[in-house]
């Protein structure tokens, strides 16, 4: 829930049957708490929408205070009569509207007031970021501290012609998509500023000013992202916004945290993937040395020429049995020729 505020400005507006009432406003999802006086006491009161039928009807009781969901009533009692509060949390674009507070069964005695719900109040020159859906509808509440003759409402900056979506000395006008109304009283200056049936090319920097002066406090500033709906965000952020310091993951049936700063899954895969490849390579390689362990021997004829080197690529066990060579040459075996001819270089 935001932060709430209660009443951000009490005016004198009329209304389609004429009759006077005060003006409050909140911000989406914030409180907002009304007064109510009267001139006589009664035992009864009730805080209804419209016209107080019996369908309209929010919170009634005979005590000094009573709750309902989310209205809550308080009544003190004076000398000549007394002060009816009434509270509404967790404000929603829904409660924008006329109510009625009421003294007893009659329909005579009785205060009219209307609750504006705005996405955002700009009471400084901070700008205010607004995410919204196509179709949707932005009010946004400029508030000032000293009245206008002249009002107007931009997108950008109001510094050309092109910029300029309303401009008028009037209090309350509607061009097209683009509306506005214009209230005073009490020491506050208000320019409620609503854009309707939103699309995405509505994204972008608006202005509000009064008067026709470019001085920082003459105007309030904000900005829309207008999203189809596909995108998942805040409602309203204000700058500066620090940059988030973890990432949520959701999976099915849980979630886990990671930190911006960890490794991630797949490069410790891959590094334990490289470990493997690497030490079965070693294991190769020792495995060959181990085999390919292999010596040269070298033999003469009388004369201590050498007449053959034979090589060994089997570093098996040394057989115990007469050697081949040897018997290759022996004279026993083999005629006298055989063996010159064996010997004998080219």
């Amino acid at each position: 829930m935001k932060v709430s505020h209660t009443l951000i400005c009490c005016f004198f507006l009329s209304l389609q049957d004429g009759s006077a009432a005060l003006v409050y406003s909140g911000t989406e999802g914030g409180d907002v708490t009304v007064q109510c006086s009267f001139g006589l006491f009664d035992q009864t009161k009730v805080f209804c929408k419209n016209q107080c039928k019996e369908e309209d009807i929010l919170i009634e009781t005979t005590n000094n205070r009573a709750r309902s969901g989310r209205y809550s009533m308080e009544y003190k009692r004076y000398t000549k009569g007394g002060d009816l509060f009434v509270t509404i949390t967790q404000l929603t674009k829904s409660d924008s509207g006329r109510y009625r507070c009421r003294l007893g069964t009659s329909h005579f005695l009785y205060e009219d007031l209307e609750i504006i719900v705005t996405d955002a109040l700009l009471d400084g020159n901070r700008v205010k970021e607004l995410h919204k859906r196509t179709g949707g509808t932005v009010t946004v509440e400029c508030s000032f501290s000293s009245t206008g003759t002249w009002k107007f409402f931009c997108k950008n900056q109001c510094r050309t012609r092109d910029d300029i979506l309303i401009e008028t000395d009037a209090d309350t006008l509607q061009r097209g998509r683009y509306s506005f109304t214009y209230l005073t009283g009490s020491g506050r200056v208000s320019l409620f500023v609503t854009i309707t049936q939103l699309t995405t090319s509505d994204s972008g920097r608006y202005r509000c000013r009064q008067g026709r002066t470019f001085s920082s406090s003459s105007h309030r500033d904000f900005e829309i992202f207008v999203s189809d709906g596909q995108q998942r965000f805040p409602s309203t952020t204000e700058r500066p916004t620090p940059p988030p310091t973890q990432r949520l993951t959701s999976t099915t049936g849980s979630s886990t945290t990671s930190s911006d700063s960890g490794m991630p899954l797949y490069a410790c895969l891959t590094l334990v993937i490289v470990v493997i490849l690497l030490s079965l390579a070693l294991i190769m390689i020792c495995i060959k040395r181990k085999n390919k362990q292999c010596g040269s021997e070298a033999r003469g004829d009388l004369d201590g020429t050498n007449t053959e080197i034979a090589l060994y690529e089997n570093c098996g066990p040394v057989s115990t049995g007469e050697d081949a060579t040897y018997q290759s040459l022996n004279p026993a075996s083999r005629d006298q020729n055989q063996i010159y001819s064996t010997l004998t270089h080219s």
